[in-house]
């Protein structure tokens, strides 16, 4: 068969389809080359199996009439421009609605690799490619990624491609698998990829990551999480619990709980050792669990005082007054083991008593007493009635022992009076005093009308500067001196107002005219002493001349006779 004639019978054979023609027809059978397709031909058309990918048996496809047979004498199929407009299609698509594509490696650049999809090339920067800068991808390597930027042009569109978005929802579809596996209390294996002073991260195959809270790594709260794990230890956990999808582990779950072996009860006494002290209080440990003493309850008063004495393994008995075992929690109170000191003292020293202390601090209304444990006040109202002294100080001194009486409690204090005091020893004062008495006491003060006397501890007495002296003085001073101490007279007694006026100069006064009444006693007393006497010499005389007479025979009459007649004669009758 010449040319024309094979041109002839292919011109007939062909019937109306004529070359570049797009014609539809029916996958008939595929080889493992070959398409057979069903183009309503007495012969079928093949069509090549590269250009014929997904296709079954039985589908209705388009494809183009080449015009020509192959060797075994089919007319010959193609796709290859259908099949790339589709694919084009697909990218499109799959760029303008986000879909994942399937990206093969073919090389490695400098900054990313080229890359095909559908046949087509592109390129994903390092950027996108989710790897270290140890890691590579091998060429072939095939992946899904998404199209981040696709641009028509022709045949040869420019295509972007990013493997990191696919990595990160594969791996959250992983998370979420593994996450629907894993119960509350199950037990797991797990690997310590980071450790913090709060606690650790662990990851759960590779994909998933837990925390391990400080609280959870033991019962022993004073465990360090570095103590305990480090960096790529696989461990075997717990899961606690799962928060916002993120599993929350613990290792102390896998200890046995102490709280099965506490036996104590609020009210106990209980004794441990101070494992820490902190801004909040003390903590203990009770040997398998702990305690915490709030600062509130180290001390009925003063816990800061109190905490400074308190240090780390020091032991201590104190009362449990709270246990929460859901908190794990253990209240303690030392204070409670201890008599409150307020009620202590005061049943030493009830309300009315007097004590002796200590000035420890003054303030400008307020001193502060120091009673070893706890502390008095003495308010500027219970100081003095004196209206003119504003400041307490002008009373206490600090640092002075005075003595005080218990008037109460305030709060934690006990509240104590010396104004009080001073008017019980007036009382007893005057009770015992009249206005008249002569007292002794010591000069505490001077001013410029008088001085004050001490007469007690508690009771004064004033001298004014026109009753120092019997004669006419200026000031106090030019008589009397500080500490000096004087003898004077009670000279006015003002119970209401609590004030004794005193006079040195009226105890001299009556010193005088009791010297001079002395003396004149003393010479009337002489005079008549003189007088006796003579009357005595002159009773002897008498007497002698008498007993001479009658010696001689001349009596003179009786004696009695004689002294009325020696009498009358001195008187001139």
């Amino acid at each position: 068969m010449n040319e024309f004639e094979k041109l002839m019978e292919e011109s007939v054979e062909s019937g109306f389809y004529s070359k570049n023609q797009k014609i539809k027809g029916k996958v008939v059978k595929i080889t493992d080359d070959k398409v057979f397709v069903d183009i309503g031909q007495k012969i079928e058309a093949v069509l090549n199996k590269i250009e014929a990918e997904d296709i079954k048996e039985g589908q209705e496809i388009e494809a183009v009439f080449v015009g020509k047979r192959d060797k075994d004498g089919y007319f010959i199929l193609s796709r290859r421009g259908i099949v790339n407009k589709e694919k084009l299609q697909k990218l499109k698509d799959a760029f303008e609605n986000k879909k994942k594509v399937k990206i093969t490696v073919l090389s490695k650049q400098d900054k990313g690799y080229t890359v095909s999809v559908e046949g087509f090339k592109g390129f994903m920067p390092l950027s996108e490619s989710s790897l270290k800068r140890d890691e590579n991808l091998l060429e072939g390597f095939t992946f899904e990624g998404y199209i981040i930027k696709f641009e028509e042009r022709g045949k040869n569109p420019n295509i972007v491609v990013s493997r990191k978005q696919a990595l990160i929802e594969e791996k959250e579809l992983e998370k979420e698998k593994i996450l629907s596996l894993l119960k509350e209390g199950q037990k797991i294996k797990a690997k310590v990829v980071k450790v913090q002073p709060i606690g650790a991260v662990l990851s759960i195959e590779d994909v998933l990551y837990g925390f391990l809270p400080k609280s959870e790594i033991s019962w022993d709260k004073f465990k360090k999480v570095e103590e305990v794990l480090k960096v790529g230890d696989e461990v075997e956990v717990v899961v606690k619990e799962i928060k916002d999808k993120k599993p929350i582990l613990s290792l102390k779950l896998l200890e046995g709980n102490p709280w099965d072996k506490f036996d104590k009860n609020v009210g106990d006494v209980v004794e441990g050792k101070i494992k820490e002290i902190n801004k909040g209080g003390v903590i203990v440990d009770l040997g398998l669990l702990e305690g915490f003493i709030p600062n509130s309850e180290i001390s009925h008063f003063d816990y800061i005082k109190a905490k400074k004495n308190l240090k780390v393994g020091d032991t201590v008995l104190a009362k449990i007054f709270e246990i929460d075992k859901e908190k794990g929690k253990i209240k303690l109170s030392i204070k409670q083991t201890q008599e409150n000191p307020i009620e202590k003292f005061l049943k030493e020293n009830p309300e009315g008593s007097v004590i002796q202390a200590k000035v420890k601090d003054v303030k400008q209304k307020v001193a502060f007493i120091d009673l070893g444990d706890i502390e008095g006040i003495v308010k500027l109202q219970d100081a003095t009635d004196n209206p003119s002294i504003k400041s307490i100080s002008s009373v206490l001194k600090e640092g002075k022992t005075y003595r005080f009486k218990v008037l109460g409690v305030e709060k934690d204090k006990i509240v104590l009076g010396i104004k009080q005091l001073l008017e019980d020893a007036f009382n007893d004062f005057i009770s015992k005093h009249k206005v008249g008495d002569v007292v002794k006491g010591k000069v505490k003060k001077l001013i410029e009308k008088g001085a004050f006397v001490d007469l007690t501890e508690e009771v004064e007495g004033f001298i004014p500067v026109s009753e120092i002296a019997k004669e006419r003085i200026k000031i106090p001073s030019d008589k009397l001196s500080l500490h000096q101490e004087v003898e004077a007279k009670i000279i006015n007694i003002n119970a209401k107002n609590k004030k004794i006026t005193l006079s040195i100069k009226h105890l001299i006064l009556d010193q005088e005219r009791k010297a001079l009444e002395e003396e004149k006693r003393k010479q009337e007393e002489e005079r008549k002493r003189q007088e006796e006497e003579a009357k005595k010499k002159l009773l002897e005389k008498l007497s002698q001349k008498e007993e001479k007479k009658e010696s001689q025979g001349e009596g003179l009459g009786t004696l009695g006779e004689i002294l009325k007649k020696k009498l009358m004669e001195k008187e001139g009758k």
